[in-house]
């Protein structure tokens, strides 16, 4: 479900029209952020640090009101409920594009995951789905290969492409804990500093 934003009365009717008028209205930030939490239960419970955590950021994603924010015909909706198309590797090198529902639920949002990601290991190309398109989701990938400090997202511009893309990392150790690189990148028009700001606190905060 959505809803329909009216401009005429938003507070940040005039940021939306400013930053929907340039050739790049995404911005995007870099951080660190303590994951010791996701993955000391993923080890305990035996669970995959993956899913887990990929559950943890949408969870959070779905706490911060901006981020629930999209542009549809030159109008802002805002969506009840977020969910996530990640990018999900084949052992020949490539990669496809699944879908991920948000389930409040840990063990169902699992279950469900998996079963997604059997459809794109065993397919071929970007494996796209009628979900994987959807308005009402996050895009994400995982790098775990390395540490990085910056990452440029992929954006579609002048197609009305207003999905957040975030990205994470290597887990690095750092004395007892374990810090995860995360790239966030957002359209300006629906989502200031403070609210990049807020999902950060959300993440780092022990699960």
């Amino acid at each position: 479900m959505k809803r329909l934003i009216g401009l005429e009365h938003w507070n940040r009717k005039e940021h939306f029209e400013f930053f929907s008028a340039l050739d790049d209205p995404f911005f995007g930030i870099t951080t660190l952020v303590d994951f010791t939490g996701i993955y000391k239960r993923s080890r305990e419970e035996r669970t995959s640090f993956f899913l887990r955590s990929v559950h943890f950021i949408l969870k959070c994603v779905n706490e911060t009101e901006a981020f629930k924010l999209r542009i549809e015909n030159d109008q802002v909706v805002k969506y009840d409920l977020i969910n996530v198309s990640p990018t999900i590797g084949r052992e020949d090198g490539t990669f496809g594009f699944g879908f991920f529902e948000y389930d409040a639920n840990l063990d169902t949002f699992i279950r469900n995951a998996e079963k997604e990601i059997e459809r794109v290991k065993n397919g071929k190309g970007l494996s796209f789905s009628e979900n994987t398109g959807r308005p009402d989701l996050i895009r994400y990938s995982a790098l775990p290969w390395f540490v990085f400090s910056e990452m440029k997202h992929a954006v579609s511009f002048g197609k009305s492409d207003s999905v957040p893309r975030i990205s994470t990392g290597k887990l690095a150790q750092t004395d007892e804990k374990y810090m995860l690189p995360v790239s966030i990148s957002v359209h300006h028009a629906l989502v200031d500093g403070r609210d990049v700001a807020e999902l950060v606190e959300r993440l780092g905060t022990p699960a």
